[in-house]
C-alpha cells in the first residue's frame, strides 16, 4: 500500500511539472519552480540549452518560481509549447497558420519597427549577417580599403569569389530574397550576374567557401558570420568585412503560441532575451557570431535597422521558388 501511495504521488508531480503548468497554493512561494514554461527552438540545441539554463539560474537567484524547459521538435498531436525561438520565416509561417498570439510588453517599444511584427506576433532578438571573408594576402595586394562593400566585388577583374549555391538552403534563399528586397529584384539579379564570372564554383556546404578563402584558392567568400566566427583568431589567414551598404541577415525572433496560458511568464523570457547581458554572454561563449539588436544593452541605441536587409517579400514558398528559379536561369546557368 505504501509503495502504491509513492507511485501515485510521483505521477501527480509529473503531471503538475509539465509545460505551461502553474501550481496554485495558499502557502508562501518556495524557491522552487511553481510555473513551467516550454520553449520550442530551431537553434543549435546546446546553445538553446545554455540559454535556458542561464534564464533558470536568474529565476532561482530572484526566487521567481519559474522554470523554462526546451524542446527541439514539434510533434503532431501533442500540445504546443508556450514559446518559439526561430528564424523569421518560421514565425511568419506560424502566424499564417494562426498558431501565434499577439503580445505586448514594454521593451517592444524600444525595438526598431522593421525588426518586429507590426501586429505583435513576433519580436526580433538577434541576427546572423551575411559578410565578406577576405583573404589576408589578397587584402595586402589590393589594399584593405579596396574591399569594403558589395559594389567592390564588381570592380576587380582578377577577383576570385567563393560562395554557396543560393538554391540549397533556407539561409541561402533568405540571402537571395533579402538582396532582392534591398536592391530590387531586377537590380539584384543583374548584380549577381555581374559577379557570377568571378565565382569558380558554387559550393554545396558553407565551410567549403571558408576553406577556399583561408588557403588562398579564393580571394573573397560571401558567407554568414555564424559560419566563420569560430575561426577568427589572430593566426586565421582571412578577416571579416561587414559591407558598408548594409547586408542580408537571418533575423531570429521570439513569439508566443496561441494556446499558452502563461503570457506574463512568457513576457519575462522575451524581455530577458532582449535586455540581459547573460543572453549575450551565452551567445559569445558558443561563438555563434549572432549580433544582438541591443548590442550595448537595452539603455543604449539599438542597431541601425537600415543596415539590416530582411527577406520580407519572398517568405512564401511559391514566391521564394520563383525567385530562386530566376536566379538559376539568369545567373548561375546563363550563357
Amino acid at each position: 500500500m505504501l509503495r502504491l501511495l509513492f507511485l501515485a504521488l510521483a505521477a501527480l508531480a509529473t503531471l503538475l511539472g509539465g509545460c505551461g503548468s502553474e501550481i496554485n497554493s495558499q502557502e508562501p512561494k518556495a524557491p522552487v519552480a511553481s510555473r513551467t514554461l516550454c520553449l520550442y527552438s530551431e537553434l543549435d540545441s546546446k546553445f538553446t540549452q545554455d540559454l535556458v539554463q542561464s534564464f533558470n539560474q536568474m529565476n532561482k537567484e530572484k526566487k521567481l518560481g519559474l522554470e523554462l524547459r526546451f524542446i527541439g521538435e514539434l510533434k503532431e498531436g501533442e500540445p504546443l509549447p508556450d514559446l518559439v525561438l526561430a528564424e523569421q520565416r518560421t514565425l511568419y509561417g506560424l502566424k499564417k497558420q494562426g498558431k501565434l498570439k499577439q503580445t505586448q510588453f514594454d521593451l517592444a517599444t524600444r525595438l526598431p519597427s522593421k525588426l518586429q511584427d507590426k501586429e505583435g506576433y513576433w519580436y526580433g532578438v538577434f541576427y546572423d549577417p551575411a559578410v565578406l571573408l577576405v583573404n589576408q594576402y589578397f587584402a595586402r595586394t589590393i589594399g584593405q580599403s579596396a574591399m569594403k562593400g558589395w559594389t567592390d566585388l564588381e570592380n576587380n577583374e582578377q577577383l576570385r569569389i567563393a560562395m554557396e549555391n543560393l538554391s540549397d538552403s533556407n539561409s541561402t534563399q533568405n540571402f537571395l530574397g533579402a538582396l532582392a528586397d534591398a536592391m530590387g529584384e531586377t537590380t539584384s539579379l543583374n548584380y549577381l550576374w555581374n559577379i557570377n564570372r568571378f565565382v569558380g564554383q558554387y559550393a554545396k556546404f558553407p565551410f567549403t567557401s571558408i576553406r577556399m578563402t583561408a588557403v588562398g584558392d579564393a580571394d573573397v567568400a560571401i558567407t554568414r558570420q555564424s559560419y566563420v566566427f569560430k575561426y577568427l583568431e589572430n593566426k586565421f589567414p582571412a578577416y571579416v568585412v561587414h559591407p558598408r551598404e548594409g547586408t542580408p541577415v537571418n533575423l531570429f525572433c521570439v513569439g508566443v503560441f496561441a494556446a499558452s496560458s502563461l503570457d506574463k511568464e512568457a513576457m519575462q523570457f522575451m524581455e530577458w532575451l532582449l535586455a540581459s547581458e547573460r543572453a549575450q554572454a551565452v551567445a559569445q561563449a558558443h561563438n555563434t557570431g549572432y549580433m544582438f539588436i541591443f548590442p550595448r544593452g537595452i539603455d543604449k541605441a539599438p542597431v541601425d535597422e537600415k543596415k539590416l536587409w530582411l527577406n520580407t517579400s519572398y517568405l512564401e514558398t511559391s514566391k521564394q521558388e520563383a525567385l530562386t528559379n530566376r536566379w538559376l536561369e539568369r545567373v548561375r546557368f546563363s550563357k
